[in-house]
């Protein structure tokens, strides 16, 4: 895989553990079918998009989530106060970045993530690896989510990139896919482990 020269890297589940599940049970306390009608009407629900694009306030995104399963309310309300702890920086994150700095790609990150559940989790700690990538365009600040298309021309615009001299890693193929159609080489994250074996087998373009 010749010419890239730009690593983008999506951060649920690539840089950080989306973690929404220990939220609920280890949190909230949240097990067995309660646990499954949270989902369905939270993280597994359209609503999720809605709260990354932050189009609508975090009250209108919640109080839509209640509609959807009212007997969650209670539930619904307080996981919303834990939107900053859906994400736990990897080990390696921070350490792999600047790797990939030292070899000579630049790093950029796309992401999907709502502006409470952001700026949260950074102030918890979190995201540290953000003060060491070359730009970063996160779904709130645009209104956009992946795999809509429009998001990741927002990044190549954004820092006057080439799709072409793009690789870039996502959990979710839906979205690997969207940054294909822009015109980005793409891969499906598995580990970190087998993204740096791919990484390997390109070549830096002078």
């Amino acid at each position: 895989m010749a010419d890239i020269k730009n690593i983008v890297l999506d951060i649920g589940n690539v840089l950080g553990h989306f973690c929404w599940e220990k939220v609920f049970t280890d949190i909230m306390g949240i097990k067995g079918e309660e646990f499954e009608r949270l989902a369905d009407c939270t993280v597994r629900s359209d609503m999720w998009s809605e709260l990354d694009k932050s189009l609508l306030s975090d009250e209108q995104v919640m109080e839509n989530c209640i509609k959807l399963d009212k007997s969650q309310e209670k539930n619904i309300r307080e996981f919303f106060t834990h939107l900053g702890e859906v994400v736990i920086d990897f080990d390696y994150s921070r350490k792999w970045i600047n790797e990939l700095k030292q070899e000579g790609f630049k790093v950029y990150i796309l992401s999907n993530y709502g502006k409470t559940s952001f700026t949260s989790c950074r102030e918890r700690g979190n995201l540290s690896f953000i003060e060491d990538v070359d730009g970063a365009v996160i779904s709130y600040e645009v209104k956009l989510c992946k795999p809509d298309v429009e998001i990741y021309e927002a990044l190549l615009s954004k820092y006057d990139l080439k799709a072409e001299e793009c690789l870039f890693f996502d959990d979710l193929i839906k979205n690997v896919e969207g940054a294909r159609k822009a015109g980005m080489k793409a891969k499906l994250f598995t580990t970190y482990e087998a993204a740096r074996e791919v990484i390997a087998g390109i070549n830096i373009s002078e």
